[in-house]
């Protein structure tokens, strides 16, 4: 998706406005969440060969905030770092290890880039373990990600997985949060909405997952996303950050702009 410099322009504008209020959103669903045990797998989805982008887009540098203070690092590593911050004690997911630190577990998907992408990993693997697979059937489309991850989480038995993709590089740690805990407040799967759609990231129950395999082509998660929101199974959050991806070299020229 292409957003032109208004459009991002007021996607970050419209965050910065309802961030006090999400804030205080997420303190409120910290509080009424049930405290039942859950497995849910984070997945991101890294496996597509950017071809719009004319280079290996989730390798680009940006400005990431450690801290040490802000440097640069590529965009994929930005991205499972900021996953790599929710923890399940925070987010009241079980525990698997209590003689380890606790995380939520990771599972990242690669395919087209994984010999330049796979390295850019290693530290923070090294760090905090996560799994890696790689989608042998990239060059398909987006479906066969998603299909590898369903068919992922329903084998490992977690009750639900996060969709996230890799260059919705403007969404925080809190953004998924939000996300995590309305799922946990009202056992539902959970999607983004942003530009008048819905969208990733997004929950989905092990209940869902069976649909994933009738996906093709580039289709993505919409179709079930819209399905379950019909059925009245699904519950939307606002994300407007959500809406800023990377898909070109103007694309991310610009949202560069626009933080500077």
């Amino acid at each position: 998706m292409t957003l032109s410099p208004a459009q991002k322009s007021a996607a970050l504008t419209s965050t910065e406005q309802t961030s006090t209020e999400q804030t205080s959103t997420e303190q409120t669903l910290a509080e009424q969440a049930p405290r039942s045990s859950k497995r849910l797998l984070i997945v991101v989805l890294a496996a597509g060969e950017s071809q719009r982008f004319e280079g290996v887009k989730l390798a680009q540098l940006i400005p990431s905030l450690s801290a040490t203070g802000i440097s640069e690092h590529a965009i994929i590593s930005t991205h499972v770092e900021r996953l790599q911050q929710l923890s399940c004690q925070d987010l009241d997911l079980e525990r698997q290890d209590t003689h380890s630190p606790q995380y939520a577990p990771l599972l990242v998907i690669l395919g087209a880039h994984q010999h330049v992408l796979q390295p850019l990993l290693a530290e923070l693997n090294s760090r905090q373990p996560f799994d890696i697979l790689i989608n042998p059937q990239w060059h398909t489309g987006l479906a066969s990600s998603v299909s590898l991850a369903a068919s992922y989480a329903k084998e490992q038995g977690f009750d639900a997985m996060l969709l996230t993709l890799a260059d919705q590089v403007a969404l925080s740690a809190d953004d998924y949060r939000q996300l995590i805990l309305t799922w946990h407040e009202t056992g539902k799967d959970v999607a983004a909405h942003y530009l008048d759609d819905l969208g990733v990231p997004a929950i989905f129950n092990a209940s869902t997952l069976p649909l994933f395999t009738h996906l093709s082509g580039d289709r993505g998660a919409k179709s079930i996303l819209k399905q379950q929101a019909q059925q009245g199974a699904l519950v939307a959050i606002t994300l407007p950050r959500a809406a800023i991806d990377i898909d070109t070299q103007a694309d991310l020229a610009s949202w560069l702009a626009l933080k500077e």
